[in-house]
């Protein structure tokens, strides 16, 4: 532990003693009000202009304060969008690409599951006023259309590595669940087909290994012309898998053409997880 995380956890205890010391009804109310008054927000420049991040976690606060360099192959992606497109985050945890893309004045629709990840991605819509621009769903895509469980590794806000019907995290491996969320799932084949949303022309798929199901599920939808592009994030080191999702995408009529990742995820666990780009040309 650091020195300054030390020190900020001696203050954090220093004031929950003295507010317990007030007593029931004070001490929980002040403490809420506390809680609400004192989240920060986190504004984040780019060269279209600021976004304000809703940052009441040090996750989301540490995503805010990382918006481009993070994954800056997926600023990059967004940035070759026309500003007729219709972009689809599925996996849009609290918002960063969903957000930077209205921005651009980019239509977005996105999707997560996670119901705390889901609270701040609408917090962060309201707070820019971008609630014209992104349309945001809690709903999981998979290759069938099933009402089952999200299984959390955990239910940190911000947090991620949680899957859809199934307990394995990015590697393919099981894994036990601290949560299992209620949630509906669809193919993407049958949302498009039942509910006919903005269709897609980009569509950035970021769920921690389910990515072939989601996939399989998107058969129709993919061979559509009006797919321009998919960025795809995936674990290299699964190799046979990553093959086998490349040949299902090009056989969309896309084509592989690189894959990256920023540098912050070298010589770490993730060092593997790589941003698979595809395009129709």
């Amino acid at each position: 532990m650091s020195l300054k995380q030390g020190a900020l956890n001696s203050v954090i205890k220093l004031l929950k003693t003295g507010i317990g010391i007030l007593g029931g009804d004070r001490a929980t109310r002040i403490s809420a009000q506390l809680a609400a008054g004192i989240a920060p927000t986190v504004i984040q420049q780019t060269e279209f202009g600021g976004i304000e991040f809703f940052c009441p976690a040090e996750i989301p606060e540490w995503y805010a304060r990382n918006l481009l360099t993070k994954e800056p192959e997926t600023i990059e992606w967004i940035n070759t969008f026309s500003d007729e497109d219709v972009f689809w985050d599925i996996g849009a945890n609290v918002g960063l690409y969903s957000l930077y893309a209205a921005l651009r004045n980019i239509a977005v629709m996105s999707f997560e599951p996670s119901s705390g990840n889901y609270y701040l991605l609408n917090r962060n819509i309201e707070i820019n006023k971008m609630d014209n621009r992104v349309f945001a769903l809690c709903l999981a895509f998979n290759d069938t259309t099933r009402l089952d469980s999200f299984y959390m590794v955990n239910s940190a806000l911000g947090g991620a590595f949680s899957s859809f019907a199934e307990a394995i995290d990015w590697k393919g491996n099981p894994f036990i669940a601290s949560f299992k969320q209620a949630m509906i799932g669809f193919s993407i084949d049958d949302f498009v087909r039942q509910f006919d949303p903005l269709f897609p022309n980009h569509i950035k798929i970021d769920v921690d290994g389910i990515e072939n199901k989601i996939i399989r599920g998107a058969k129709n939808t993919l061979s559509d012309k009006r797919v321009k592009s998919i960025l795809i994030e995936m674990d290299s080191g699964r190799e046979t898998y990553c093959s086998e999702m490349v040949h299902a995408i090009e056989e969309a009529g896309m084509k592989f053409v690189k894959k990256e990742h920023a540098q912050i995820v070298d010589n770490t666990e993730y060092s593997d997880c790589y941003n698979y780009i595809f395009v129709r040309f």
